[in-house]
């Protein structure tokens, strides 16, 4: 509404209850009364407040991890005794560990890595950004799907489009979100559970914090 000394006033109200109001230049009254809102609610609302860090390396996970916890992951695997190539090598009369007459050849099977860039034959192995593989990220959120962490994993700027596209994909296949940030080499991902608003409020009046959620008290009015 517009006042006596030309001035504008706007009011807001929430579900209907009178919250604040705003006296200015009609271009930005509307701003005025948001501003004035918020700090009324500040006094009287808890708010969820996201602590998220935009720095892209801080607690993130590494190339070098991936690829540590994925090869940690294969020395434990073995191969099962219905499995068609170990039951060729007992008939042949091989009864474990290394091949060979003395045994001397190699006793772990040769593992295959998936490449989901778009080069193929001939690429660098050791070129930065080609190295992981779907086995080797989906082990890590696997783990992380299954367990009760209720922290956020935040992988590091070095991964690249094709392997931060599969993440997203293997996030979604585990019932999980996945966001990136930042633009450019500054670009890294963040994996975090679905939380539903409600719980994730009863958990945060009860905990005060989760995750990268902290429960904000009203402030004291002045």
């Amino acid at each position: 509404m517009v006042l006596p000394d030309h001035r504008w006033r706007c009011e807001v109200y929430l579900e209907g209850q009178y919250v604040a109001a705003g006296v200015g230049p009609k271009k930005t009254v509307k701003h005025i009364a948001a501003e004035e809102a918020l700090a009324t609610l500040r006094q009287t609302q808890a708010v969820v407040k996201s602590n998220l860090r935009k720095e892209g390396n801080v607690d993130a996970i590494s190339r070098n991890q991936i690829l540590a916890r994925s090869g940690e992951e294969a020395t434990r695997q073995e191969i099962k005794e219905d499995n068609i190539g170990n039951q060729l090598l007992r008939k042949m009369g091989w009864k474990g560990g290394g091949l060979g007459r003395e045994g001397e050849g190699i006793a772990e099977p040769i593992k295959v890595k998936e490449q989901f860039s778009r080069e193929g034959l001939g690429l660098d192995a050791d070129k930065p950004g080609n190295q992981l593989s779907k086995r080797d990220i989906e082990e890590i959120i696997r783990n992380y799907a299954s367990s009760d962490r209720q922290d956020d994993l935040r992988f590091s700027t070095e991964l690249n489009n094709d392997e931060r596209k599969q993440i997203h994909q293997i996030s979604q296949k585990y019932g999980l979100r996945s966001k990136s940030y930042g633009q450019g080499r500054q670009r890294f991902l963040i994996v975090s559970r679905k939380v539903h608003k409600d719980q994730l409020i009863g958990q945060l009046l009860q905990e005060g914090q989760v995750g990268r959620y902290e429960l904000v008290k009203p402030q004291a009015s002045h």
